[in-house]
């Protein structure tokens, strides 16, 4: 059976496949819930178009949310924060400038000494300077993960958000047209039961409480979707709108083999890369610690001013210009065996820490994937399977009705089984799709090359 003629018998008035018309008072034609789930869909078209910005993205809502999104912005600044303190890094420090002078003077064979300029600076030596860049560099390719990590994070919760908003409005149309089935149901057996064709008043009954249980879960729903939004404005700071994505769903990815899967998370996983960054950072600085036992260079230059009043210049023969060389010398031998040792310590840990992490992501990425691989047998077994025999048995309980062998009760039965795989097929597909987006949340990507823009 085509499995598209299967769903448009489920989206058809009860009443009409029973033959009866539906009859609606005032007050049943304009419930409250319905007015509720309408005020909502106005609520989110009217937001659309006052934002305004959602054509600038549509068809990629990636692109929407790398551009709206506070965090990943936030990151991006801190970026390039991290890319300016390089200029600052491996630099020569400041140059020192000393002056003295002489309480009494200082008599020489040329006259008193009245007053000394000193100016002098450090050359670090052994590479120090070099390295200082290095650990700049790190910091900057470890600022790039965050960012990177802020928006495979973003990505995944706005996919995650977009399958519960969809799963959520596509329930709440379902159950919509339930309760004006049930509704309808209810005129027609209050129409049997005044005219006595009905005997009792217990299909009435049933259908009111059923139609009340209904009532429920639409309020239910309508809570979520209100979350689901407010988490999705969150998101876009403000710019949710469902023109963003088209009105389609998020592409999945390829759900190839875990193996795949981690070749591509050890390649580009922010956390794991950031981890080998923090690695490089600690083996520099244990190098640094270790050139630091070693002494620095300071040069300069002197000015010694001889004789009274011939500070304003230098006098030939009196005054007397020099060149100063100085070392550092690091003897505090205990300090400088446990500089170095500290440093080789947290280079150890760094080691360490990137083969925690990338435990934590093989595990992380093997399971998520069998749950995607279950998730899609159950999502066949419902597309292929579930629907079609859920269609064949509600037309088999038709028959029976138009040959007088079931009461409209019992294919409201059905017809409760129908809304109940229905529901159920929504909920197993947005699940499959969180499975996929969580596959690329934990593989540290927010999409794959092999994806394309949008699925139908």
């Amino acid at each position: 059976m085509d499995q598209s003629r299967d769903k448009q018998k489920f989206r058809r008035p009860l009443s009409a496949r029973l033959g009866t018309a539906p009859h609606f008072t005032s007050r049943e034609a304009h419930t409250p819930g319905s007015y509720r789930f309408r005020n909502l869909w106005l609520i989110g078209v009217l937001a659309g178009v006052i934002s305004g910005q959602s054509a600038d993205f549509e068809g990629d809502p990636i692109e929407a949310l790398f551009e709206y999104n506070r965090d990943i912005r936030a990151a991006e600044l801190a970026l390039e924060a991290a890319a300016e303190k390089v200029r600052t890094a491996g630099v020569l420090p400041d140059p020192m400038v000393e002056a003295a002078s002489f309480v009494e003077p200082v008599q020489t064979a040329n006259g008193p000494l009245e007053a000394q300029l000193m100016l002098g600076q450090k050359f670090p030596l052994w590479g120090k300077l070099r390295r200082q860049r290095q650990v700049a560099r790190e910091r900057v390719e470890i600022a790039r993960m965050n960012l990177e990590h802020k928006k495979v994070m973003a990505a995944f919760q706005l996919r995650r958000d977009w399958e519960n908003y969809l799963k959520v409005t596509s329930s709440l149309e379902i159950l919509d047209d339930y309760r004006r089935e049930l509704e309808s149901f209810r005129s027609v057996a209050l129409i049997q039961y005044s005219t006595g064709t009905g005997l009792t008043q217990h299909p009435i009954l049933k259908l009111h409480i059923e139609i009340s249980l209904v009532e429920s879960q639409i309020n239910t729903l309508e809570s979520s979707l209100a979350g689901v939004e407010n988490s999705l404005q969150s998101l876009l700071d403000g710019h949710f709108s469902p023109d963003i994505f088209g009105g389609q769903r998020l592409a999945l990815p390829p759900i190839g083999t875990d193996e795949s899967w981690l070749s591509l998370a050890r390649q580009s996983h922010p956390l794991y890369r950031k981890a080998q960054h923090d690695l490089r950072i600690a083996v520099l600085e244990r190098e640094l610690a270790a050139r630091q036992n070693y002494p620095d260079l300071t040069a300069g230059l002197t000015f010694t001013s001889i004789g009274v009043g011939s500070f304003a210049g230098p006098s030939p023969g009196a005054d007397g210009f020099g060149f100063k060389v100085g070392l550092n010398l690091p003897l505090w031998w205990g300090r400088n065996r446990a500089r170095v040792k500290a440093a080789g310590l947290l280079a150890g840990a760094r080691e360490e820490t990137v083969k925690a992490v990338w435990n934590r992501i093989e595990a992380q990425v093997r399971s998520t994937w069998r749950d995607w691989a279950e998730s899609e047998e159950t999502f066949v077994l419902y597309d292929q399977q579930l629907l079609q025999e859920s269609a064949q048995m509600l037309a088999s309980a038709f028959s029976a009705y138009e040959t007088g062998k079931i009461s409209f009760l019992d294919v409201l039965d059905s017809e409760r089984m129908v809304v109940r795989v229905r529901l159920e097929y929504e909920a197993v597909e947005a699940r499959r799709r969180i499975a996929g987006a969580k596959l690329l949340r934990d593989s540290g990507m927010f999409r794959r090359e092999e994806e394309s823009q949008n699925e139908d």
